[in-house]
């Protein structure tokens, strides 16, 4: 049996526990009917559990639809996407014929001085992820606030793996009007295949704002479930702590390989730069592991380090994994240090 370390969800979560969980939230739905057209109770109920305000959030068909709205709505001229991101701002930018910008960045304290010459233009809409995808590290908010306080245009953050990050930028709403954070319930909390996920900006309250979210875009089931998680969140937290425990273990037994980099994570998944990247992909299969090298994610600068995407995995596959990516540098000659 092969597990998918390609799958960024929550491997954390028991799925058929899960499963089994959000039906027993659904079993008095009324599939010929609907629920709100909006996600009210949603809102609401997003809004008491990350502390903002309940006017600031909407609810949508997971983070993909809000971030596709938010710029259709948001364009004026200029779309710059901090790269690598997910490739969906590049993508609508393109079908839509848009004056699109990437801009790559691979170490935190290149944001800024990246960003430059886009700061000042406020049909500049800013999008970009955190923490990162692939490389996994989180921006530092006080970057992210200072990055706000300078651009003149909207700054779009895509936080969907902010649940395992050990901060947010959702603090930062209610003190800067061009911000709009994106969250999933697709990632640590579960619902992948029900398509939820809710956006977090002043922006949404102003009337002048061109939002045109489509009305039910969400089904009642995928509702009634994002109520029962945020009513009872801790299964989710307990396994997000253990996601949390299992990287930093991780990280620990692969920094002991030498020639190969370790990108620090705050997300559930790691990011390695290695010039031996398609040999521990290959090595990993032959164990039952599948892995994605980096320059397969779509978007990946061509020019950067040959790297490989690991999800997280349970604690008993831990040692399993650092063992292939080790007898990989072994075998190219590279020492590998004894277990502290």
């Amino acid at each position: 049996m092969t597990l998918n370390l390609t799958w960024t969800g929550n491997q954390f979560l028991d799925p058929r526990e899960q499963t089994a969980e959000m039906i027993s939230a659904t079993e008095s739905i009324d599939i010929t009917n609907k629920d709100e057209v909006w996600g009210e109770s949603v809102a609401a109920a997003v809004a008491a559990h990350f502390d903002v305000p309940e006017k600031f959030v909407r609810v949508g068909a997971g983070a993909t639809q809000l971030i596709d709205t938010v710029l259709r709505g948001a364009y004026q001229g200029l779309v710059v996407d901090v790269t690598p991101n997910f490739h969906l701002t590049a993508t609508v930018s393109r079908q839509q014929g848009w004056n699109y910008r990437s801009v790559p960045v691979r170490e935190p304290a290149e944001l800024l001085p990246a960003l430059e010459p886009f700061l000042d233009r406020p049909d500049a809409v800013i999008v970009l992820c955190s923490p990162r995808n692939p490389l996994g590290y989180q921006f530092d908010v006080s970057d992210i606030g200072a990055l706000l306080e300078r651009a003149r245009g909207l700054v779009i953050l895509d936080e969907v793996y902010a649940d395992f990050a050990p901060d947010s930028a959702l603090r930062l709403v209610e003190s800067h009007p061009n911000l709009v954070v994106m969250r999933t319930f697709s990632k640590a909390w579960g619902l992948a295949n029900l398509r939820i996920g809710f956006a977090v900006s002043q922006a949404f309250a102003r009337e002048d704002f061109r939002f045109w979210l489509m009305p039910n875009s969400v089904s009642g089931v995928a509702q009634r479930t994002a109520l029962r998680l945020l009513a009872r969140p801790d299964a989710v937290r307990e396994s997000v702590g253990r996601a949390r425990e299992c990287r930093e273990l991780l990280v620990a037994g692969l920094e002991r390989i030498d020639g190969l980099r370790v990108w620090p994570s705050d997300a559930n998944y790691l990011c390695l730069e290695s010039p031996y990247a398609a040999a521990i992909v290959e090595e990993l299969l032959a164990a039952g592991y599948r892995t994605r090298l980096l320059h397969d994610l779509k978007g990946y600068p061509a020019e950067w380090p040959l790297g490989v995407r690991i999800s997280v995995p349970r604690e008993d596959e831990l040692a399993a994994v650092v063992e292939c990516v080790a007898r990989v540098h072994a075998a190219a000659g590279h020492r590998v240090a004894a277990d502290r």
